[in-house]
């Protein structure tokens, strides 16, 4: 774990934590794990960063009864207003059997407007023992009420990749620096829309293209076309949220590389 997640943990032990923690970094499962240690540490009954103790154990079993994740479902691709208004009035009551009520909100980024509208209150008057934690790969995703009410905390770690899919997006680039064969972007679009997770499919694409800016990937593309392609495949995420066709979104964010 990271100098910073642990510093992160240590002012949760001496109780100083803020009540609102904007964890981003690359990888989600980075994220998740610091989240759950913090939820450990508000509550541990030894009054450690996290043991063997029932009250950790429970935590990891998503078990118990003051640790709440607030996640988006299986029929949906946003966290709806009704989630966060459920959340809200969990929120209010004292804690069952912990010292602290953590409400874990993963991906943030995914909040609909109204649930994002719907949290802001209860982030700035929030109960004295309850922490809510965000968690998202990408902070300006977020509407910007929503993280100024938060402390943003970086978490670093390995970037999560499809290794298959990040060499075809690099192949077909590579096509496209050299010839200049249009059909090779579209081949990307094709592709990024087929994976299960469009979303970290785009965000691999982003990745990519800055590992290009930054002369990783060698392609003799202009560097203000990669870096307004780059920026383009953000947007895609964000619009992602609301159901867009992803293969439309990630050809008109290639586009850019043509134009």
């Amino acid at each position: 774990m990271s100098a910073t997640a642990e510093l992160l943990l240590q002012t949760a032990q001496r109780g100083e934590l803020h009540h609102a923690i904007l964890c981003y970094g690359p990888n989600a499962a980075t994220l998740r794990e610091v989240a759950l240690r913090i939820a450990k540490t508000l509550n541990c009954l030894n009054g450690t960063e996290g043991d063997d103790c029932t009250a950790c154990r429970r935590i990891e079993q998503r078990m118990h009864p003051d640790v709440h994740f607030i996640e988006v479902t299986a029929e949906r691709k946003m966290i709806s207003v009704e989630q966060i208004r459920e959340m809200v009035a969990a929120a209010t009551l004292r804690p069952y059997e912990g010292r602290n009520k953590v409400f874990i909100i993963d991906p943030a980024h995914a909040l609909s407007v109204g649930g994002s509208n719907s949290l802001l209150k209860t982030l700035e008057e929030p109960a004295g023992d309850t922490t809510f934690i965000l968690l998202t790969r990408s902070p300006d995703l977020l509407l910007p009420t929503i993280r100024s009410r938060c402390q943003p905390v970086f978490i670093g770690g390995e970037v999560e990749t499809n290794d298959a899919l990040a060499a075809s997006i690099v192949a077909s680039l590579t096509r496209f620096s050299d010839d200049r064969d249009t059909a090779a972007l579209l081949g990307i679009a094709a592709l990024v829309a087929a994976q299960d997770d469009c979303s970290d499919a785009v965000a691999l694409l982003g990745q990519v293209l800055c590992d290009a800016v930054a002369g990783r990937v060698p392609l003799s593309i202009d560097r203000d076309r990669l870096l307004a392609a780059a920026d383009a495949t953000t947007n895609a995420i964000r619009w992602l949220t609301v159901n867009a066709d992803a293969r439309m979104l990630v050809e008109q964010a290639l586009a850019e590389l043509v134009t």
